[in-house]
């Protein structure tokens, strides 16, 4: 990065506060005002009215409205003013809440039907009211699309505490590199970099479908039209949903209603070449007195960025992939309706279809359709979840949800060697079905408030059905044929109390609550888990908020590592350097075996966090948090051998190598396996020429540790009577080491070439006023160290500008009434990737995990509301 970038973007920043005019003094600070004549009414009416208009996002849970009637609201006033007038006489209040006015029961009166700020951001806790003792982080779709966000991957890559590695349509060479992969071009979200596996991902708090074989779920099938908020808990949180959640988890909240039409068409290509995109959604709904619904459609479209679009690539052949060419189509449904006086009907559902190519060259000098592989992969998933909600009683109140959802990977390949091809179909059919049910009341007053209890149980089945055929010389012979099924029941407790609370607030001691959870889990056929989790939140003074929180959580292995064909390769003993002692025999083999093993176990890991959050009111708007992390991974599923062809020498690797076996033994082996062995050696297969056997089978052998820091600030303020500053920034740093098994080196997971960088930032801000805004981010990804090399090197930090700038029309009337265009330039400077060294003349020369191909990309939207 140049002096000349860093000063772009200060000033970017810069500019925005002098145009937006911001005083000296936070004492000036007013909010745009407006002349309001709302009649007394439904309060969700009232609420609803004031966001359309402000345009501020103002979160409410349906269940803490309904039945309530606002008070007229008349007069000039601040959108948060109107609000308070509206709940005037209530026992609700609206506070600032990353960016929106949030709606909820006050601490020291919160009803048992009140569902309070545990309905509004519930991921990090099941008990209404309570608020959770893990760090969370709140991203509304208005901020996403204000800062030029349009999906889902977008979010992926701009959220610091997640590493696009894995899953993730940037991942290039086919979607595969550094041990990274993607098939179907996917988003899966990976917190902390622990894998795809270990982020546990909710649509509407319930699970979905898994992915492909990876054991992720593909956020990319939601539209960002449909979503209302995403909530980040990064802390372990199996105690709470089970399996999975070892680096946190990720619920994706949809918008419960909708009045109305909106129709958005944004267009926009990466100014380099390549990766044009087309995007076209729409979003409509209604409302009545007892309930109402949603429809989210979306429609998106991008061309491909080859090789040949990029300088740093034009090495390589011009056809290999860089980014897929991809078609997709995506719907989500979410509705509610009261039945009757304490009994809802709620339904959601999504279906997504997504087709596209991948091209991989295997030279730098051949067409791939003489030598390459050419990809179709066709990706489609569904899923449908009813729930019903009774209140039990006044206090008390009861659901019971059930899934249904399946995602399905269909590849159709053409392998070509040599001018011949070989075509062949790979298929991942993931099915899910989860019953729950659950009950939260209040079960004792304590002096610091009630006293509650959150409890539920379940049954839940996922199945993997995976289906491989190849056609050779026009015979086609299925390779791997069958599906796997697992079955669990579980239950869980949770309960939170308040020590001390408004009520009985003493000098150092403004809020304390006591927090602890666990759940049971027993899996068909493997093994029961039960884990727990303990919480303690803080406040020595009503502007500071101390969060304390240790668990354990696990992650099951997938059913793709307990059943993966386990499969044997002979190669020349001659190939492995240094040789044993005493060497291998002349002319000796070496068997090496790989695969599954049905005998795996659950993964297990122990999580800490300790956070703070200060929120002074003497400068009202700002707040300052930071949170610190450690992940302790236990009995990570992996192969035991790092590097095969130094095994045989190597002591960390006595456990996984047999010397001198008996012919006989080998025989069994070979005999043992499910299908032939590959033989490299060139000469036919003897048993008793083999000289060692390396067993690199799938075990609960690794060992991974990461620990960090989350750092946090957001200043809001509003300079004038019509304007709104957003200035933030935030960073997380990530030591994350791995030891593949015991007696092995233990290897960095983080700062190195093809993992997470060690640190991650965005900061910048945003200006409103009136009917226009401007955006400014700035994102830092740290650079990492190559050490594949006999001279080791850096990779150096990738930073990127964003820009985003929308007006709105005024027009109260006519086909300009509602309009609202936004032009967004992302990447902005146009950085690069870093070329690094490739020993394959064909293989992508830069870390694509870590680094965007996309290069300088310029869209504009068009958005309708009707």
């Amino acid at each position: 990065m140049t002096i000349s970038k860093g000063a772009f973007t200060a000033g970017c920043l810069v500019a925005a506060a002098i145009q937006a005019g911001m005083p000296a003094s936070a004492k000036a600070q007013t909010e745009s005002v407006a002349t309001w004549d709302l009649p007394a009414q439904a309060l969700g009416e009232t609420l609803r009215a004031i966001a359309r208009r402000s345009g501020r996002d103002i979160l409410f849970a349906e269940a803490l409205v309904r039945g309530r009637r606002a008070r007229a609201v008349r007069g000039r006033l601040t959108a948060r003013a109107a609000v308070r007038a509206a709940l005037a006489g209530s026992d609700l209040v609206v506070e600032e809440r990353d960016g929106a006015l949030l709606v909820r029961a006050r601490p020291h009166a919160a009803r048992q039907d009140d569902p309070g700020p545990g309905e509004i951001v519930v991921t990090g806790t099941r008990i209404r009211g309570a608020q959770s003792p893990s760090p969370e982080i709140v991203a509304t779709r208005q901020a996403l699309e204000d800062a030029g966000i349009d999906d889902m991957a977008g979010f992926s890559r701009i959220l610091p505490q997640n590493f696009s590695g894995g899953q993730n349509p940037g991942v290039a060479g086919g979607g595969d590199q550094g041990g990274q992969s993607n098939i179907n071009n996917s988003t899966t979200l990976n917190l902390r970099g622990l894998g795809a596996d270990a982020t546990l991902t909710l649509i509407n708090g319930h699970r979905i479908a898994y992915d492909a074989l990876n054991q992720g779920v593909d956020v990319s099938a939601i539209p960002l039209a449909a979503i209302d908020r995403i909530e980040v808990i990064a802390d372990g949180a199996s105690a709470l949903y089970g399996s999975d959640a070892v680096g946190g988890v990720v619920n994706l909240r949809l918008r419960r209603d909708y009045s109305g039409l909106e129709t958005t068409a944004r267009f926009g290509a990466s100014t380099e070449g390549g990766n044009v995109q087309q995007q076209y959604s729409a979003v409509t709904g209604a409302r009545w007195a007892s309930g109402g619904f949603m429809v989210a459609a979306d429609y998106d479209h991008s061309t491909p960025v080859l090789a040949s679009d990029r300088s740093y690539t034009r090495k390589l052949n011009g056809s290999q992939t860089l980014l897929a060419r991809q078609s997709q189509t995506s719907v989500v449904l979410a509705g509610h309706q009261q039945l009757t006086p304490g009994v809802t009907f709620e339904l959601d559902g999504q279906f997504s279809d997504r087709r596209l190519q991948k091209t991989n060259a295997f030279t730098a000098t051949t067409d791939p359709f003489v030598n390459g592989l050419v990809n179709h992969p066709a990706a489609r998933s569904w899923s449908v979840t009813p729930t019903l909600r009774v209140d039990l009683s006044p206090d008390w109140t009861a659901s019971l949800e059930a899934t249904r959802s399946v995602s399905k990977t269909d590849i159709r390949s053409r392998n070509f060697r040599s001018g011949i091809e070989t075509p062949g179909r790979l298929i991942y059919e993931n099915r899910l079905i989860n019953i729950e049910a659950g009950a939260e009341g209040p079960l004792v007053r304590m002096p610091g408030g009630d006293a509650r209890l959150a409890v539920g149980g379940g049954w839940r089945q996922f199945d993997l059905g995976i289906d491989v055929t190849q056609t050779s010389a026009g015979v086609t012979r299925t390779t791997r044929s069958g599906n796997e099924t697992r079955r669990s029941l579980f239950a869980y407790g949770e309960l939170s109390v308040p020590l001390v609370g408004p009520d009985n607030r003493m000098p150092l001691v403004e809020q304390l609550q006591l927090s602890a959870a666990v759940r049971y889990e027993r899996y068909q056929g493997i093994e029961q888990v039960a884990t727990p989790k303990l919480g303690i939140i803080y406040a020595p003074h009503r502007d500071v908020t101390l969060r304390f929180s240790w668990g354990r959580s696990y992650k099951i292995p997938t059913l793709d590592q307990v059943n993966r064909v386990e499969a044997g390769g002979l190669l020349p003993g001659s190939l492995f350097a240094p040789q044993p002692v005493p060497a291998l025999p002349s002319g000796a083999t070496v068997l090496v075996l790989s695969g599954g093993n049905p005998d795996l176990r659950s993964e297990r890991a122990t999580t800490w966090t300790a956070s703070f959050e200060v929120r002074p009111q003497f400068l009202e708007g700002l707040k300052l948090g930071a949170s610190w992390f450690d992940v302790d991974y236990r009995d990570r599923i992996a192969s035991p051998i790092s590097d095969t062809l130094s095994a045989l020498a190597n002591p960390a690797f006595a456990d996984f190598v047999l010397m001198a076996p008996s012919a006989a033994a080998v025989q069994a082996i070979v005999d043992g396996l499910p299908q032939a062995i590959t033989n490299a050696t060139g000469q036919p297969f003897d048993p008793a020429r083999v000289g060692a056997i390396l067993d690199g089978r799938l075990r609960n052998s690794a060992h991974e540790h990461a620990r960090g820091v989350d750092l946090d600030i957001e200043y809001r303020i509003s300079p004038g009577p019509r304007d709104r500053l957003t200035l933030s920034a935030t960073a997380s740093y990530l030591d994350a080491s791995r030891q593949l098994s015991p007696g092995q080196p233990v290897l960095a997971r983080s700062g190195v070439i093809f993992t997470p960088p060690t640190w991650r930032v965005r900061t910048g801000g945003s200006w409103d006023r009136g009917n226009t805004g401007f955006t400014a981010f700035f994102n830092y990804s740290g650079g990492v160290y190559d050490n594949r090399l006999a001279s080791p090197g850096d990779i150096p930090a990738f930073p990127t500008v964003d820009l985003s700038a929308r007006i709105r029309t005024t027009d109260d009337r006519g086909l300009l009434h509602g309009l609202e265009f936004r032009l967004s330039a992302l990447n902005v400077l146009d950085e690069k990737p870093h070329t690094i060294f490739t020993s394959d003349p064909a293989a992508i020369p830069y870390d694509s995990t870590n680094q965007s191909s996309i290069g300088r990309f310029i869209s504009l939207a068009v958005t309708k509301s009707w």
